[in-house]
């Protein structure tokens, strides 16, 4: 007979309720490397948030369109700049459904590299689970910038930065260069929490000592910050 004082294996459904409290608890408990679960609350978790906020963040998006066509808008009519954006909101759309897995693999990667670099040992799906699960504070940034977005004046929206809880809201993204602002951008609250949740899953999972475990996630946000900053210094900025 079972002793019934045995406690349940806890569910996934504690994994995201600890994740926030408790994550040293959740990495240890999924060090098995089942990221599945996770992955798909994230997706599905993210299209819900992304079209439920879109109205509010509707200006940062029209924004950083803009900004990022500017140099071929003096070829452009106003006609074809129209369609232009119109056809990157449709690609930005179907990149949070699409976009999202790919990201979550890329980063689960880098956690892979990046624990390897400091001499730890884990397998890819270990890493997978580390970045599906310390990508869930993007889920509040989502929520606090809507809110933020709905709570300033619309002609002070004028860039991801505009909203953002770090060092990159102080400067003016057309004052400085893109690569900077690309940098910038990525040293803020939720980018830095998402950090220190990748070092305390390499520290677990990896078995490596906190100094470790922390430039390892250094790493990681280094490894980060390539699809955006590089792009821009390509582009001269």
């Amino acid at each position: 007979m079972t002793d019934a004082t045995t406690s349940e294996a806890p569910s996934i459904l504690d994994d995201f309720v600890d994740i926030w409290t408790s994550p040293t608890t959740v990495f240890t408990r999924r060090s098995d490397g089942k990221w599945g679960a996770a992955m798909l609350v994230l997706i599905v978790l993210s299209a819900i948030l992304f079209f439920g906020t879109r109205g509010a963040m509707e200006p940062i998006f029209d924004a950083e369109m803009t900004r990022s066509m500017a140099a071929s808008a003096n070829q452009m009519t106003p006609e074809q700049l129209e369609s232009a954006k119109r056809f990157g909101s449709i690609i930005m759309a179907g990149g949070v459904v699409v976009g999202t897995p790919i990201i979550l693999l890329l980063l689960g990667f880098g956690v892979w590299i990046a624990t390897k670099i400091v001499g730890g040992t884990i397998s890819f799906a270990q890493g997978l689970t580390i970045g599906c699960f310390a990508a869930f504070p993007r889920l509040v940034e989502a929520i606090t910038n809507a809110v933020q977005a709905l709570m300033m004046d619309e002609s002070a929206l004028n860039g991801r930065h505009a909203v953002s809880l770090g060092v990159g809201r102080f400067f003016d993204p057309d004052a400085t260069s893109a690569a900077l602002m690309a940098l910038l951008i990525r040293v803020d609250l939720y980018t830095l929490w998402i950090t220190v949740l990748i070092a305390i899953g390499i520290k677990v999972m990896g078995k490596r000592p906190t100094d470790q475990a922390l430039m390892a996630g250094g790493i990681v946000w280094l490894l980060g910050a390539i699809p955006t900053v590089v792009p821009a210094l390509l582009r001269g900025g």
